[in-house]
């Protein structure tokens, strides 16, 4: 294991150093191979060990029943039923009861809503006008249901409080955002990859996203981790998330189609547009609750994606399938490229390789021939991308628990281009072989060099 480290570390940063369509850089010190491998690489060790399953310490019901959390060590487990109220009875349950389960939600989560719309307006001084039209004009283009839930969820845990007011009280402007953040603020930079059955040890796919944002001043969402368990019938979900999001940051549905979303960015001298766009986090949902397969939601959102607010790449995987939806909203063809599927043997840009067709690897970045290359010339994503490579193309028939050992295999030693870093939020595993999902999730202090995995149970029908 140390030499394969040795070698994938050598030949990423010697790789990182000299690629580029006519462009270069020089990592900075902390970037640079001067280190022994030991200080940078752990040795962790999965094989036959299982992930952890929390019990829950309190539960919490809502009143018609609508709504369940159970608080646990690492994070919320949260039921909503859908099949017994209808969108917006079921999001006013989940906002009454979530304050009841979490008594610090707006001391914790408020804050922390204020610094991604700092980090987002510098410029703000006090006139959130702007931020709210945003918020409107997105939440009147989603789907009237998710509209409605999302109407439920404000009145429920705001108790009629509007606008923006940093009083450590969630106000419905504020509640709404929560579910928004990604179309409205954007989020920050993430990872993915996925193999499948012909490089796995069960011939079924392992897939794993890897969820990078801002932790918080006083790392706050690592105290909001949710499991959001969708009861819904056919349409049913669970996602793993933060809580009072509605729309899927990382989720799964009954039919193994999993879907992950990942900053691209739209160029900085392209303008912010929300007038006549819509929200590509809640056409996610859509896909979770109207599509079984990975092709079949990487068309709809390739066909939606002139009205999102922002390129971005969604991860689709399903048992047979592993695609990235390059998604381009600027309209600008011959700079940015166009909306499109790429799996394992699409063709890639210039001075961009990938070994394997049965891997798909996804970073914060088009790779497509034709697609903006924000790769090559980009420290963060072509490191990350080119230790995906040494990692995970190999001839190596994978367990879950050799899956879990390479991708905790980079110290936490704050290098940004590590793919499981300082900022890292969740790592989530599906396994289609027993069709569960596991995660490690950030805690309160430093994320550990050898992390906990938790046991997050079935992905079906919002069971565990």
């Amino acid at each position: 294991m140390k030499k394969l480290l040795a070698r994938c570390f050598a030949a990423v940063m010697a790789a990182a150093v000299l690629s580029g369509c006519g462009k270069s850089f020089t990592p900075p010190p902390s970037e640079t191979p001067l280190k022994p491998v030991a200080d940078l690489y752990i040795e962790n060790h999965y094989e036959g060990v299982a992930p952890t399953k929390q019990p829950a310490t309190e539960t919490f019901t809502s009143a018609d029943g609508l709504c369940v959390i159970e608080k646990k060590e690492s994070y919320y487990d949260v039921t909503l039923d859908l099949e017994k109220g209808s969108h917006y009875d079921v999001g006013k349950a989940y906002g009454e009861t979530l304050l009841k389960a979490c008594d610090d939600l707006g001391e914790d989560l408020e804050p922390y809503m204020f610094e991604n719309i700092r980090n987002a307006f510098s410029e703000l001084n006090g006139d959130y006008s702007g931020v709210k039209k945003r918020i409107d004009t997105l939440v009147e283009a989603i789907d009237p249901e998710y509209r409605d839930e999302l109407e439920g969820f404000a009145e429920g845990v705001s108790g009629g409080r509007t606008g923006f007011t940093e009083d450590g009280v969630l106000s419905a402007d504020e509640a709404k955002l929560v579910s928004l953040v990604p179309d409205v603020l954007r989020p920050t930079m993430c990872s993915a990859v996925s193999v499948d059955g012909s490089r796995t040890a069960t011939g079924e796919r392992l897939s794993v996203r890897l969820l990078d944002w801002d932790l918080g001043s006083d790392r706050q969402i690592c105290r909001a981790h949710c499991v959001l368990r969708m009861k819904n019938g056919s349409r049913s979900f669970t996602a793993v998330t933060q809580i009072g999001v509605l729309s899927p940051l990382t989720a799964i549905n009954d039919d193994g189609l999993m879907v992950s979303e990942f900053d691209v960015g739209s160029g900085s001298d392209t303008p912010y547009e929300c007038e006549g766009r819509t929200s590509y986090s809640f056409d996610m949902r859509h896909c979770l609750e109207n599509f079984t397969t990975a092709r079949e939601a990487g068309e709809y959102v390739v066909e939606r994606s002139k009205y999102y607010t922002w390129c971005v790449n969604v991860m689709l995987t399903d048992r047979n399938e592993a695609l990235c939806a390059e998604l381009v909203c600027t309209g600008n063809e011959e700079k940015d490229g166009c909306s499109l599927l790429r799996d394992g043997s699409t063709k890639l840009n210039p001075g961009v390789e990938w070994d394997d067709p049965n891997v798909l690897c996804i970073v914060n970045c088009f790779a497509a021939d034709g697609n903006y290359d924000g790769l090559t010339g980009s420290e963060v994503n072509i490191t990350r991308w080119k230790k995906y490579r040494k990692l995970f193309c190999t001839d190596e028939k994978l367990t879950v628990g050799r899956f879990k050992e390479l991708l905790t295999c980079e110290k936490q030693n704050n290098i940004i281009t590590n793919f499981r870093n300082a900022g890292t939020v969740h790592m989530v595993i599906a396994d289609y072989s027993d069709d569960t999902l596991q995660a490690v999730f950030a805690g309160e202090k430093k994320n550990p060099d050898t992390p906990e995995f938790i046991d997050l149970g079935s992905w079906h029908g919002g069971t565990t």
